[in-house]
């Protein structure tokens, strides 16, 4: 079984908090019921009513205060792992237990207090008298604090694999839903009958354009219906399918429809079609005309991509789901683990995406 640190590194790496709550209602029930076993023991030995209540008392704060300070540990060298990059595997173990160790001897000396005030040993439920209480507590200190870390160890390992499992299964949803929509695109009437309309016009008017018209439209369908399992294409393959899309596009609308691609590197990945629907939905939602036309901007800063334009939105939108640019930021958080960067001040509107490389991504399969 892995140590908790080790979890810790875990949860730092998958950005999610530890299951303190859980953490602390699992450790309260295990302190109450090894408190009431404890009581109905020492009953049965022979013990008196108010020992066995002051013994099991007594235990059930000392592991409650443990396993709090045990959780305290746990958030504080998390943080400075996550921060610092350091492994702190050591100093949480030494701190755990040098913390059990004081623990029980705060809760011995505030027994011998008790005993000060009048109250006998045998009404606290004191068995071991003389110098050999410090070693005997120091012992059962390190024994109960043992059984909590492997208690505790179990909580965040269970928790871990819940949240693996559960970001597994929206990753598959977000796959799942992709895939639809990479289905609808295929066979999306609109387009399609667009497309070959456009095609037909150009066979008769300009052979040559209609070659170019034709390769493009095949190397866009043929990227439709290949299967991608991984999830993720090139940056290269990304940035032709959107320059093929957009010149298609180009053929339809003229001069309305203005573009620019400015990339530094072919290297790196991306969801596969992130960008092609980034560049549809821009079309579809704004207006296109000579006099004001929609200009579009691929641009390249350091690791990320943009995709920006001008607005001006139609007075009538085409139908459409709304679901495009959540599922791709959706898809691109499971895959990366980092979110997709959106702005739109009223005139400009784009949407940011890191490149990824084969060595940072955070893809599952």
């Amino acid at each position: 079984m892995k140590d908790p640190f080790s979890i810790l590194t875990i949860f730092a790496t998958m950005k999610t908090k530890l299951p303190i709550k859980n953490l602390l209602k699992v450790s309260c029930s295990f302190s109450l019921a090894i408190s009431l076993f404890l009581f109905s023991s020492s009953s049965m030995e022979g013990e008196t009513m108010e020992g066995a209540s002051c013994r099991s008392i007594m235990f059930f704060f000392l592991m409650m205060f443990i396993s709090i300070g045990n959780t305290g540990l746990l958030v504080i060298l998390k943080e400075k792992n996550r921060v610092g990059g350091r492994n702190c595997t050591a100093w949480f173990y030494v701190s755990s237990f040098v913390m059990s160790t004081l623990i029980m001897w705060i809760m011995y000396a505030f027994q011998m207090y008790l005993i000060q005030q009048g109250i006998s040993a045998r009404t606290l439920g004191i068995k071991v008298k003389g110098d050999i209480i410090y070693l005997y507590t120091a012992v059962q200190g390190l024994f109960v604090n043992s059984v909590l870390l492997l208690l505790q160890n179990f909580i965040i390992v269970q928790d871990a694999n819940n949240k693996a499992q559960l970001e597994n299964s929206r990753l598959n949803a977000a796959s799942s839903e992709a895939a639809y929509q990479l289905l609808q695109q295929q066979i999306q009437p609109h387009f399609l009958f667009n497309a070959l309309n456009i095609l037909k016009s150009l066979i008769k008017k300009s052979p040559a354009r209609a070659e170019d018209y034709l390769q493009r439209l095949s190397d866009f369908l043929r990227v439709s219906v290949s299967g991608n399992k991984r999830g993720l294409a090139t940056l290269h393959d990304e940035v032709k399918l959107g320059i093929d899309y957009l010149e298609m596009q180009k053929v339809r609308f003229g001069e309305a429809l203005r573009f620019s691609f400015d990339t530094t590197k072919s290297e790196g990945l991306l969801p596969v079609f992130s960008l092609q629907p980034l560049l549809e939905n821009a079309i579809k939602h704004n207006e296109l005309t000579d006099a004001d036309p929609l200009t579009i901007e691929i641009k390249q800063t350091g690791n990320w991509i943009s995709v920006a334009n001008n607005i001006k939105l139609r007075s009538v939108t085409e139908h459409s789901t709304g679901s495009g640019l959540a599922n791709l930021a959706e898809r691109y958080k499971l895959l990366s683990g980092d979110d997709i960067e959106i702005k739109d001040d009223g005139k400009v509107f784009s949407v940011s995406l890191k490149i990824l490389d084969n060595e940072d991504r955070n893809y599952r399969r």
